[in-house]
Order: C-alpha cells, then sequence, then structure tokens
C-alpha cells in the first residue's frame, strides 16, 4: 500500500499509473476536488482570472487523455480544472483520495512509513510502504527580502488575482516567469506605467507562428544570440525586434511596458 500526497496534476497521474498496475494506494488532499493550483476556488492556489497554459494542449495533454477539439490550443484555467476532474473521473481516482485532509507528519520506520493526516481537527494514523510527494512547488510563496524602504504595495505573484489592483497605478514587475509576464501584461491594461525588471537576457516569443502554437516547431527556429552589452532580445511575430532596441516593436499606444 501507498502514499500519495496531492491530487494536482502530478498526484493525478501518479494515482492512475499505481491503480493501472494494480497498486494499491491512498490519496490525500487537503482541498475539497482535484486540480491543484488549476482550481482557482482552491485557497491555496496561486491561479489567476487571466491564466492560461503556458504550453499548448497538443505538447501538455496525457497520451490516454487527450483534450477536447473545442479547447483552446492555450487553455484557460477553467478548462485545465475541467480536464484534471474528467481525467479523475474516467479513470476512478476520486473514490481513492481522502479530500480535507492535510497530512501533519510522514516519518520512516524500519518496515514502511508512518503518515499522520487531520481531516475536521481529529488525526488519523496510517502505514505505507512507500509514500509518493506530489503537493506541488507553487504552494508555499517565496518572498525574498530587499534592502532600503519602499512605502508602496508589495505584492506576490502568489497572492494575485485580478488586474483590477493596477488602476492608474505605477507598476515594477520583478522577475520574468511564466507568472511575471503574464502578470505584466495584464497591468498594461490598466496601469499608469509598466516596469519589468530582469537579471539577465530573455527571448520573448509569440505564442503562435504560421498559425500554429509555437511548442510544436520542435526547436526547428533558431533564437537569436543575446548580445552582452544588451539584455534582452524580444522577438515579435512575424519579424524580429531589433536588437539594440528595449521596446517591442508590435506594441500599441496603449502600452506602456518597457523592458530593462
Amino acid at each position: 500500500m501507498y502514499a500519495i500526497i496531492g491530487a494536482g496534476p502530478m498526484g493525478l497521474c501518479t494515482a492512475r499509473q499505481l491503480k493501472k498496475y494494480g497498486i494499491d494506494f491512498v490519496g490525500f488532499e487537503l482541498h475539497s476536488d482535484v486540480g491543484g493550483l488549476w482550481d482557482i476556488d482552491n485557497p491555496h492556489s496561486s491561479m489567476y482570472h487571466s491564466a492560461h497554459l503556458i504550453s499548448s494542449k497538443g505538447t501538455t495533454e496525457f497520451r490516454e487523455f487527450l483534450m477536447c477539439a473545442e479547447v483552446a490550443p492555450y487553455p484557460h484555467h477553467s478548462e485545465m480544472r475541467r480536464y484534471f476532474r474528467d481525467y479523475a473521473r474516467l479513470f476512478r481516482i476520486y473514490e481513492h483520495y481522502q479530500f480535507d485532509t492535510g497530512v501533519l507528519q510522514v516519518q520512516r520506520e524500519q518496515d514502511g512509513w508512518k503518515l499522520i493526516s487531520e481531516r475536521n481537527g481529529e488525526q488519523g494514523e496510517w502505514r505505507f510502504d512507500g509514500v509518493l510527494i506530489a503537493n506541488g512547488t507553487l504552494h508555499t510563496l517565496n518572498l525574498p527580502r530587499l534592502p532600503g524602504d519602499f512605502c508602496g504595495e508589495l505584492l506576490h505573484s502568489n497572492a494575485y488575482k485580478s488586474a483590477d489592483i493596477f488602476a492608474g497605478k505605477r507598476v515594477l514587475v520583478v522577475g520574468c516567469g511564466n507568472s511575471a509576464c503574464d502578470i505584466a501584461v495584464d497591468a498594461v491594461h490598466r496601469a499608469a506605467s509598466v516596469d519589468l525588471s530582469v537579471r539577465r537576457g530573455y527571448h520573448f516569443l509569440p505564442k503562435f507562428i504560421l498559425g500554429k502554437p509555437t511548442d510544436t516547431f520542435g526547436g526547428a527556429i533558431k533564437l537569436p544570440r543575446v548580445s552582452n552589452s544588451w539584455s534582452t532580445v524580444c522577438w515579435c511575430a512575424p519579424w524580429s525586434a531589433n536588437p539594440r532596441s528595449t521596446v517591442c516593436p508590435t506594441r500599441t499606444t496603449a502600452c506602456t511596458s518597457r523592458i530593462r
């Protein structure tokens, strides 16, 4: 008997594989349903209203459970939640999970593992041959301490939900991960100005090239090399930006973002 901690995408595909090969398991999920961070109603989710999948559905879907044809090439987070719930129903994963249940402790013993769970204030003790941890890497925010004084509002992307909070403000987005880029684009439409702070060079790619999702080209299109004297190359279809410019050539008069 094995334990799976978490019912997000990784927890679900782990559960599917164990079930497929007839290996008994019990799943533990802190929320009331599957989907992990893709469930915006999950209080532990870092999802925001405008979020879409960063990779195309064809390169992300499970091979044995394809996404519906009507689903967008880059699905909205609500479509992803529905997809994972349908996956769990099809393969009868729900029946193996303890929902609204947290895991307080996992301890190695001579003949296996002891797991302490908690639900509605009541603790339970379990014994397992092994424990598979799929609790997610984005469950808890990492807020670094910055030197100096700042009297404005400081918001981690983990707590971001809607661009309404940016209305009329000067916004600085620190970092250039998936969430940072999404939030910068959201802020452009509401904020007085938007700056993006990065510490190394990045390639900015369009989601589509020649009408196809960019990640389906398999590296067939070579990226330009980043010059040592310029921090970022911005590549916007259908042509490349001037490598010595810090302004995206397709920006409109409504776009006030700058890349530094």
